[in-house]
């Protein structure tokens, strides 16, 4: 970010990132990362209080538990990697802001997983891609979006609503399977634009701090505020009665596969590509989301899952394609 507030490019000069395209590692790591977000809302509706099971925890109490976990995941990730733990004046700054946006953005997720269903969150999370491709293309100047790319996001985007529509239009009669709620579904579309602001404000950062060094900050203050908001707000909720396996292993789910290793393989990723290609495969993670929540939370799995499939795999190689200069 420089004097004037803008957000700058992190890639050099002679190099624009959309014009490099996605090797076969890179695509295999996205996906995954696609993959592993896929399971978070269904892993955070485990971990969360229910009136049903009587067991789980608060939706603050959650998130700071969860990036407790993700702390420690950074620090090993940051030692086996040789990035630097200590922070220099410069970096302050920067990680303190990214992790007050991470405070915001995941409470306002966790809250909105409390009062929503897995599928609704899964598909209304990761409309992001759409804030990052408006704020991309209008405000940084990092990607220049063609018009054959904006087909494609509104393909992919297409497949999320088809998605969300088919999945809200199905009578849900099964015990486990949870209700979503207007005020849910909000919450989780303002969690979605903040996600998308944090995520071009680190890659705009990634040039004074590495990657892996301000994820690991990032997550760390996000805890910080998490403390004193779960006991403000919490504290009469808090008890190791409500814990079970199930709780336990939502929370290291969310800790340590999507606070930590997704957090970092994204951020590695965005120091080489750009924001708009690294984030039109988040546009894979409802189905693997509305997969997760028909098996584990015995939310109802339409056929025209495999429509939404198509079209979102078109919309990610129009986006994806290899401009030349």
């Amino acid at each position: 970010m420089n004097d004037n507030g803008k957000f700058t490019s992190v890639n050099p000069p002679s190099q624009d990132s959309s014009l490099i395209a996605l090797p076969f590692t890179a695509v295999a790591l996205v996906v995954l990362t696609a993959a592993c977000w896929g399971g978070n809302p269904v892993a955070a509706k485990y971990s969360l209080f229910s009136e049903e099971t009587q067991h789980g925890l608060p939706p603050l109490t959650v998130s700071g538990i969860r990036f407790a976990m993700a702390t420690l995941f950074m620090v090993v990730w940051c030692l086996c990697s040789r990035a630097p733990i200590r922070l220099t004046r410069k970096q302050v700054l920067p990680c303190f802001i990214a992790g007050t946006l991470l405070f915001a953005q995941i409470a306002t997720f966790t809250i909105g997983v409390h009062l929503s269903n897995s599928t609704h969150t899964t598909i209304l999370i990761n409309t992001f891609i759409i804030w990052v491709l408006v704020i991309e293309h209008f405000y940084t100047g990092n990607h220049r979006i063609t018009v054959i790319q904006l087909a494609g996001c509104v393909l992919a985007g297409t497949s999320a609503l088809v998605t969300l529509i088919i999945e809200s239009s199905t009578d849900v009669t099964t015990p486990l399977a949870d209700q979503a709620s207007i005020s849910g579904d909000v919450i989780i579309l303002i969690s979605a634009l903040i996600l998308a602001i944090k995520i071009l404000f680190i890659k705009a950062n990634l040039e004074k701090v590495p990657s892996g060094t301000i994820i690991l900050w990032h997550d760390f203050i996000g805890f910080l505020w998490f403390i004193p908001a779960a006991l403000l707000f919490e504290f009469d909720r808090m008890a190791w009665d409500y814990v079970n396996d199930a709780v336990i292993g939502g929370l290291m789910y969310q800790g340590i596969v999507v606070g930590g290793m997704c957090f970092a393989i994204q951020t590695m990723l965005l120091q080489k590509y750009s924001a708009t290609q690294i984030s039109v495969f988040s546009f894979l993670t409802p189905l693997f989301g509305i997969a997760a929540a028909a098996i584990f939370r015995n939310d109802p799995l339409s056929p025209w899952i495999f429509v939404s499939l198509l079209l979102v795999a078109t919309g990610i190689y129009l986006v994806n394609r290899q401009q030349h200069k």
